[in-house]
């Protein structure tokens, strides 16, 4: 929570244009990551601790709101390496940090180069699931529910 904390305290004061923009990204998108690993670990630990509840999250994950999810972490992972590139290649080239406008630049259009056509197929495919399931008769938007999970 602290980390979670120091990112927004130090995210208000402006320090100066893609370097800041820069780093602020890279933090966000190391939390939204970490937070990923932590539900992981945790859902995944179910299967094996206490398989109805698994079977449960396995279902609840395929509602649309974990499918943004999904894509936002898609996103955060992708920032996350070509910024972390970008990083590791400046400190092993310091005088390469005179660039480091055009490097950002650069990160954040790979980055979108590359998230796009992932994150509209990815936008595709949770609609026509939802589009199949109305076809059935049912909704994408249903919630499972756990007592049935746990009996």
């Amino acid at each position: 929570m602290s980390s979670l904390l120091l990112t927004v305290r130090e995210s208000m004061r402006y320090r100066g244009r893609s370097g800041h923009y820069s780093w602020v990204a890279h933090r966000i998108s190391g939390l939204a990551i970490l937070f990923f690993l932590v539900m992981h670990v945790w859902d995944t630990a179910n299967a094996h601790f206490y398989p109805p509840l698994y079977a449960w999250s396995l279902e609840l994950f395929k509602f649309p709101l974990f499918a943004l999810g999904e894509i936002g972490l898609m996103a955060a992972v992708l920032y996350h390496a070509f910024n972390g590139i970008r990083i590791t290649l400046l400190d092993f080239k310091p005088e390469w940090w005179k660039h480091q406008a055009k490097s950002a630049t650069i990160s954040w259009g790979l980055f979108f180069l590359i998230f796009t056509p992932i994150g509209l197929y990815m936008v595709i495919e949770l609609i026509s699931r939802c589009n199949e399931l109305a076809a059935e008769g049912a909704t994408c938007w249903t919630i499972p529910s756990l007592a049935s999970y746990l009996r």
